[in-house]
């Protein structure tokens, strides 16, 4: 399906250049572009109900195989995958209607689906060399959105800095898959479980795994996405660091069986310190915002090291809040009188004094469910994680996150300092229907999350089990 619209949206782009060319211009950010926007939406809508729809025939059997064992459908990918569509469906509104800083571009959602394509099969891959090749159809596309709008020097240069740091970093993917290859004899994961007791192959699963965290961008590999984060455009930034991250961490939770856990907890210490320490003397909100995603899937990676099921929910509640943190920036440059630049008119913190008091209440909420507070589902997902890990006997890891989130709730409060201060000013500038809708629904399901959480729980334990 996603194919398939790929396909037509290329066709549908191109007789619409040339009508706008004979129409006396060429306008890649007008109608056109809105049309494609709106279509792509309503195909990764019907592409969510019918792969929802879907989910009890797979769910019947411990899994199947697609393309000679290539890909594997299990129950522990299948909640991820359904999860990345709703979060690229709730990220392309903020491109169907008409706002102020118009991004808008006819090659926009042909390179998000051609990215899609390669984050709804990176958690099913079953094999080495499918792994490489899904890797580098997510990222080129990537390195190509970030650069999209090429007028900005930022941009451009975020583009060519993610790609020579990706580029390393694949280096090292195709290093590792050859040395297990040259243990094995074979690529694929499956046929690997037969050699587990000869474990100086899975030896170098660890340079793969070192190769996926440089991609995620964490510590102490993290330098460069923090720069990439920074000159991107707001709203490539939150594509980047929710949809791309999500997929590579899934694909490594369904097979942490293949990493040793010695070297997960490396980058586990390094991310927890940095992500506590690094924010406290930051006034960049896209900084703060990045060095917290990496606190955030310090607690994924500690899950994983236990391998419990208390992922997904800390997987929905970081989507659920980081989604109205990253709407909620992109509707408050609606207000700036003086934006930095076009692509990212809101950087620093101090623009967020807001004179749309409804629009900072939903920006405070999503602010606390990162520090953790009672009822958000930031408190229910750091509690589930850290019981987990508790059972496990990882005590020394839940002390150094009950410090480090402490530490990092100092940043959060200050950001909260900032929009309590909001006026109560006359608004000029309203936030366009479908941006306000996005951010509506994911405040309702972030305060009500609470309600469903018990249903939830029991759904992933019985899809999974």
């Amino acid at each position: 399906m996603t194919f398939t619209a790929f396909t037509m949206f290329l066709v549908f782009s191109t007789f619409s250049q040339s009508s706008s060319r004979s129409a006396g211009g060429y306008t890649p950010s007008g109608e056109a572009s809105m049309n494609v926007n709106r279509l792509g939406t309503i195909t990764i809508m019907f592409t969510t109900i019918l792969f929802f729809l879907s989910m009890d025939i797979v769910s019947m059997s411990p899994g199947m195989t697609l393309f000679n064992n290539w890909f594997n459908m299990t129950p522990y990918n299948l909640p991820l995958t359904f999860l990345m569509l709703f979060l690229v469906m709730m990220l392309l509104m903020y491109n169907t209607s008409n706002h102020r800083y118009d991004l808008k571009s006819p090659y926009y959602y042909l390179l998000l689906l051609t990215n899609m394509m390669g984050l709804l099969l990176f958690p099913l891959v079953n094999d080495l060399m499918a792994l490489y090749v899904v890797m580098e159809l997510q990222s080129y596309s990537l390195y190509l959105l970030t650069g999209l709008h090429n007028r900005s020097y930022n941009s451009s240069r975020a583009s060519l800095l993610y790609f020579l740091m990706g580029s390393v970093a694949s280096t090292i993917m195709l290093l590792s898959s050859y040395f297990v290859y040259a243990l094995t004899g074979t690529t694929n994961l499956s046929d690997m479980a037969m050699f587990y007791s000869y474990s100086n192959a899975f030896d170098y699963f660890d340079m793969l795994l070192i190769a996926l965290l440089f991609k995620m961008g964490m510590a102490p590999l993290h330098r460069w996405s923090i720069a990439v984060y920074n000159y991107a455009p707001t709203y490539i930034t939150a594509y980047i660091s929710m949809v791309a991250k999500m997929s590579m961490v899934s694909w490594m939770f369904a097979n942490a069986n293949l990493f040793h856990h010695h070297m997960t907890i490396l980058f586990f210490y390094m991310s927890l310190i940095m992500a506590a320490y690094k924010p406290l003397f930051q006034v960049n909100m896209k900084t703060i915002l990045a060095y917290s995603g990496m606190l955030n899937f310090s607690y994924m990676l500690l899950s994983m090291m236990s391998y419990d099921p208390a992922f997904y929910m800390y997987m929905m509640q970081y989507v659920l809040t980081h989604l109205i943190l990253f709407l909620g920036i992109l509707g408050a440059s609606q207000y700036i009188n003086t934006p930095i630049s076009m692509w990212s008119p809101l950087t620093f913190m101090h623009q967020l004094k807001l004179p749309n008091l409804t629009l900072a209440f939903c920006l405070i909420l999503a602010f606390f469910s990162l520090m953790g507070m009672p009822p958000t589902p930031g408190f229910y997902a750091k509690l589930f994680v850290l019981s987990a890990a508790l059972q496990d006997n990882y005590v020394l890891e839940t002390c150094a996150i009950v410090v480090c989130s402490v530490v990092a709730t100092y940043y959060y409060a200050n950001i909260i300092k900032v929009l309590f201060n909001s006026s109560t000013q006359k608004i000029t500038n309203f936030v366009n229907p479908s941006l306000a809708f996005s951010i509506a629904s994911a405040t309702s399901l972030l305060f009500s999350f609470f309600m469903f959480m018990p249903s939830l729980s029991e759904g992933l334990y019985l899809i999974i089990l």
